[in-house]
């Protein structure tokens, strides 16, 4: 058996609310419009029995009735003689004579299908003879009003369950359509495999809205992901392809030399730079990868961070004097924080050497670092070739180089440095920023707080 819909089950909610809603009207109007109307009708019967023994009079010792109204708002009036003989007006037709008198009390008489309520008053006045005062009135008009009432609601009542199931599903309807869409647009992203579609959902901003508009930030998300995986894969193939290209043909060459070993050699050692860079490649790669996959496994714990720089510089003079650059530490004392050593070595060093591949030959490299606000304030700066300013937002991305010419240059990076650099301080709930522009030079600034609030 297929489950019913929610648009189901909501309208059979409606319909059976509503009909539940009405059954008890009906119930109130069946149980309580009786007593209702038959207390109204009991009132109107005792107050024109009690106008009516105000308006009897005696004069010269006999009874004037010249006042009274025997018959108001289907009230009967009857008068009768002590010994309960009629005298004056008339008994409704229909109700027997035989009633007993009970002064002061309403009677309800049944007869042949019709009911009637009979009130009783015995009055009497000084020095004379007392008299009964009997009012009668018919229930039959209350109980037609009321007929009328049940049927004006059995009329209703129908029309009423029809217009709130009708209304019921009208409503689920539309507050479902949007979720049909956003079904229809998942399948369609499904068997296109085009995370480029979105539901782009309008109308009013209610809960479903709110949904639609979390699919679409979630596919927006997904599909620059896949696309930086993309971008990633591609660009990582490329790199690796390189080095393994050259490789492969300096072995070759290698082969080839049985008669000439030192030519031999300087092939295995073209091929030994290209496994070294393929590692630091790989390597990188390695810890972007489980940085994505948040299993960095970082371990903090308090490190003097002018120490770790010092080890930098000292290890970053071999490559400086390559170009005849000059590096040079500015490094306040007792610089300590809570961070993972190793990830701040990788930190500096990749600053340096970015610094000093793309700075100026016979040119100068500063690295400082001070306590501020609390943390530590640091900076790479030097008087190489700069960045344009429109390149500067890019240097984070993963793989992009400014100039592609500078993949021609024996030092050149993989374009992985930087990002490298910005998770790093991102991870020890940093920030970082770089000012620069053509040819002026380049300085990178960071600040780390002493205590971790890492952005994870």
């Amino acid at each position: 058996m297929k489950p019913l819909s929610i648009k189901v089950k909501i309208t059979c909610w409606y319909t059976g609310l509503i009909i539940f809603i009405l059954a008890v009207i009906m119930a109130g109007i069946v149980f309580g419009t009786d007593k209702v109307l038959v207390q109204g009708v009991q009132r109107e019967l005792q107050d024109e029995v009690y106008d009516v023994a105000e308006d009897i009079n005696y004069t010269n010792g006999s009874i004037d009735v010249n006042d009274v109204d025997f018959f108001d708002d289907g009230v009967l009036i009857s008068l009768y003689t002590k010994e309960q003989t009629l005298f004056a007006g008339q008994l409704p037709a229909g109700l027997p004579p035989a009633v007993p008198f009970q002064s002061e009390q309403v009677q309800t008489v049944k007869v042949d299908g019709n009911q009637w309520l009979v009130y009783d008053l015995y009055i009497t006045a000084k020095g004379q003879e007392g008299i009964w005062v009997r009012g009668a009135v018919s229930l039959s008009p209350a109980y037609e009003t009321r007929n009328q009432i049940l049927f004006v609601c059995m009329v209703l009542f129908p029309f009423l369950v029809l217009l709130a199931g009708y209304g019921g599903w009208l409503i689920t309807q539309n507050a479902f359509q949007p979720v049909s869409l956003i079904q229809r647009t998942a399948a369609e992203i499904e068997s296109s495999g085009d995370l480029s579609r979105r539901i782009h959902l309008t109308g009013s901003q209610d809960e479903i809205y709110q949904l639609a508009q979390t699919f679409d930030h979630m596919l927006d998300q997904l599909e620059t992901s896949f696309k930086a995986e993309q971008q990633f894969t591609a660009d990582a193939s490329h790199e690796l392809r390189t080095p393994v290209t050259v490789m492969m043909t300096h072995a070759e060459y290698a082969l080839a030399q049985k008669d000439n070993w030192q030519e031999a050699a300087e092939a295995i050692q073209v091929i030994l730079q290209q496994a070294e860079k393929m590692n630091s490649l790989i390597s990188a790669l390695l810890l972007l990868a489980r940085a994505d996959h948040r299993t960095d496994n970082l371990e903090f714990e308090v490190i003097n961070l002018g120490e770790v720089a010092e080890m930098v510089v000292e290890e970053m003079e071999i490559a400086a004097q390559k170009r005849n650059i000059t590096i040079c530490a500015d490094i306040e004392s007792d610089l300590t924080l809570m961070a993972d050593q190793t990830s701040m070595m990788r930190l500096l060093l990749n600053l340096c050497q970015n610094a000093i591949r793309y700075g100026r030959d016979n040119g100068w490299v500063r690295l400082t670092l001070k306590r501020k606000d609390g943390g530590i304030q640091g900076s790479v700066a030097d008087n190489g070739i700069g960045i344009a300013p429109a390149e500067q937002e890019k240097i984070w991305k993963r793989f992009y180089q400014v100039d592609p010419a500078r993949h021609k240059r024996e030092d050149s990076g993989t374009g992985l440095g930087l990002p490298i650099v910005k998770w790093i301080i991102e991870r020890h709930g940093g920030s970082i920023v770089i000012d620069s522009c053509l040819n002026g030079g380049t300085t990178v600034r960071f600040y780390l707080p002493a205590n971790r609030q890492s952005k994870l």
